[in-house]
């Protein structure tokens, strides 16, 4: 009878260890980044935007050297941003093009501090706060510094910027610098998405007689004026001096 108590005590030992030995496992493949990042991206296209916030500053907090850092916090701001916790996920954004971590992914951040400026629109026009105009024209300006930014070549975030750039002039009834902008997209960026979307654009410019000059018939003049009025070869002044984290300063 006593054996038998025995090897019943030594089964149960064994098996209460195998179970905290898989439960471990589990908990640390949850806390993995990737997985925290892909969950999180998930639940933020879901409109969770709490439960997406959480997975995301579980990066931010516990895993600041990871490659998910970026992306982590551009989900935050992005979360932040649609709950209209507006300077705080400015304020993110902000930082990361301080650090200036990674000069590659720049483009998409300032991107993403354009977007910033688009949805404030919407609630700041709709609560009297300021002017519509106004801040499309900011989201403009980080645009086309996303466009211009010379240390990256990425073509996803950048012809998307310059789309945008069309997108909002058009917005805000510019036609000319719509359309202008659009051109650029087709000629900067061909065979991307957007391009083909700015033909679009233009072809219904076009056809609602809203664009009085045809900038798509003259391509090399438009685009050697600009290259020449707008040189790519230095850094953002915010990247080279430093300044006090204020929206308004951002744009200088």
């Amino acid at each position: 009878m006593g054996r038998i108590v025995i090897i019943t005590f030594f089964i149960m030992v064994f098996l209460i260890s195998c179970g905290k030995k898989d439960a471990t496992v589990k908990t640390d493949n949850a806390l993995d980044p990737p997985s925290l990042l892909k969950k999180g991206t998930q639940q933020y296209n879901e409109d969770n935007l709490e439960a997406a916030l959480t997975n995301f500053e579980t990066i931010y907090t516990r895993y600041p050297t990871s490659r998910e850092y970026i992306s982590a916090v551009i989900g935050m701001a992005r979360c932040y941003n649609d709950m209209g916790d507006f300077e705080r996920g400015f304020q993110l954004l902000y930082n990361l093009i301080r650090e200036n971590m990674v000069p590659t992914r720049v483009p998409e951040i300032y991107n993403e501090m354009a977007r910033y400026y688009e949805v404030h629109a919407i609630y700041s026009t709709e609560a009297g706060i300021s002017n519509k105009a106004e801040d499309f024209q900011k989201a403009i300006d980080l645009y086309t510094k996303s466009v211009k930014y010379p240390n990256s070549d990425d073509v996803v975030a950048k012809s998307y910027a310059q789309f945008k750039v069309g997108d909002l002039n058009q917005q805000l009834e510019k036609y000319e610098d719509a359309a202008l902008a659009y051109q650029s997209t087709i000629y900067k960026f061909p065979n991307t998405e957007w391009a083909q979307i700015a033909q679009t654009r233009i072809a219904d410019l076009k056809q609602a007689g809203q664009q009085v000059l045809s900038p798509i018939d003259q391509p090399k003049q438009s685009q050697t004026t600009e290259e020449t009025e707008t040189p790519e070869t230095a850094p953002p002044p915010e990247l080279q001096q430093p300044v006090v984290p204020d929206t308004s300063q951002v744009m200088e």
